[in-house]
């Protein structure tokens, strides 16, 4: 298999306009800007064409950006998702979203979540911590600081906290208090997980 060239995709846009406009010639654009002569030629007879190999993604870029932060906003808040849970919640987005994809069921595989963790390098897997019975039993201090965090937190995201409308019922809700142990998913570098 031939080898792939290297060179900064932000610079194919710049040297091809330069040929196109005749500052440069096809070979000084590519000596210039370090890009490759036929991939300058391929993109002046092929403008629309997509940069990546193999097949497009099935969620664009904003849809696999907000599923990221979503990941790293659960972990950071002590709730780590494992990688069914991101499955189905990709899943559940295509059955209300609905559009043409390879999936059985509308449900990724696990070739499409190894190409998602390749596209994202900064969410990593990792192994949860087990909550002993000594550290799941909490103190009413706990629970003050939990709640002073959740409103320092709201207030950073410009959350009205006074609006009677965002009053919610949360019991029943199935939030894990002690998740449990296995192989879960949280931002590159951070402590928590």
């Amino acid at each position: 298999m031939p080898k792939r060239s290297v060179y900064d995709s932000d610079l194919v846009e710049p040297a091809v306009q330069d040929v196109k406009t005749g500052k440069l010639s096809l070979r000084a654009a590519a000596k210039k800007y370090g890009v490759p002569k036929s991939t300058i030629e391929f993109k002046m007879k092929n403008p629309g064409h997509k940069d990546t190999c193999g097949p497009p993604p099935i969620l664009t870029a904003k849809e696999e950006y907000v599923l990221v932060e979503w990941i790293v906003e659960l972990a950071k808040r002590g709730f780590p998702r494992k990688k069914e849970d991101i499955l189905n919640s990709v899943q559940k987005f295509l059955l209300e979203n609905p559009r043409p994809n390879p999936f059985k069921n509308n449900r990724p595989g696990d070739c499409w979540f190894k190409a998602f963790l390749r596209r994202h390098p900064s969410i990593v897997q990792r192994t949860s911590e087990a909550v002993s019975s000594a550290s799941a039993c909490v103190s009413e201090a706990d629970i003050r600081k939990w709640f002073a965090e959740i409103k320092i937190y709201l207030k950073s995201k410009d959350i009205d906290m006074e609006d009677p409308s965002r009053i919610f019922n949360g019991d029943e809700t199935g939030f894990q208090i002690c998740p449990q142990t296995g192989k879960v998913f949280a931002a590159k570098g951070e402590k928590n997980g």
